[in-house]
Formats: structure tokens, C-alpha cells, sequence
């Protein structure tokens, strides 16, 4: 039952993601998102198991800003030079009214079947 609910909250949406790390901003897209996390990709690698501050830009031109903890992460194409580094995101701390925000725009393109 937990994994039906699970596939039902997750949508496909490729909207920008800024991770702030200590060797700084890294630029990058969701893949998918859910009310509890996020797969990222971008050009960038980072550092698993380790927690980072993210922000993501919604198609309404509002963002919500939370921390979430990379659980995994590999690289995706042919030459290494042209990978693009796919990563998951568990959200740890997420502030109440960027989490409504995040919850209301995951259920509008969810029941719509939308992606941006």
C-alpha cells in the first residue's frame, strides 16, 4: 500500500533546481518530485549522504527553499565529460509554508496530469 501511495504523489515535471553546496551553486532540473523528495539532474556531482540547501523555482514564478539530504546519485551518458550526474534527494527540513506551496503545486500537476 505504501508504494501505490508513494507512485500516486510522484510527478514528472522538469522544473530549475539550485543546490547550494560548499563548493557552491550548482544548477540543475527535477526529474521527478514527490512531497518527500526530489531526483535531480545536472552537470554537477555531488557528495552523497550529505545535506544541502535547495531551492526550487515552480512554474507559478514562486520557490521553495528546504534542505534535503542526498541519498544517491551515479552518472547517466556515454563519455564521462558528457554525464550528466542524476541525484535523489530526501527533504529533511522544509518550513511549513513552503511545504503547503510544494504540496499544492505536486497535487494541480498531478491531477492534471501536467508537466512543465
Amino acid at each position: 500500500m505504501a508504494d501505490e501511495r508513494r507512485e500516486m504523489s510522484r510527478i514528472y515535471v522538469t522544473w530549475p533546481i539550485t543546490v547550494i553546496s560548499e563548493q557552491g551553486t550548482i544548477e540543475g532540473e527535477s526529474v521527478n518530485i514527490t512531497q518527500s523528495g526530489v531526483f535531480v539532474r545536472s552537470k554537477q556531482l555531488l557528495k552523497e549522504n550529505e545535506t544541502y540547501q535547495i531551492v526550487i523555482k515552480l512554474p507559478n514564478k514562486k520557490q521553495v527553499s528546504l534542505k534535503g539530504k542526498l541519498m544517491w546519485s551515479n552518472l547517466n551518458g556515454e563519455k564521462r565529460s558528457e554525464a550528466f550526474a542524476d541525484m535523489g534527494f530526501s527533504f529533511v527540513k522544509i518550513e511549513g509554508q513552503d511545504q503547503r506551496l510544494l504540496r499544492a503545486m505536486i497535487s494541480l500537476y498531478g491531477e492534471n496530469g501536467k508537466s512543465a
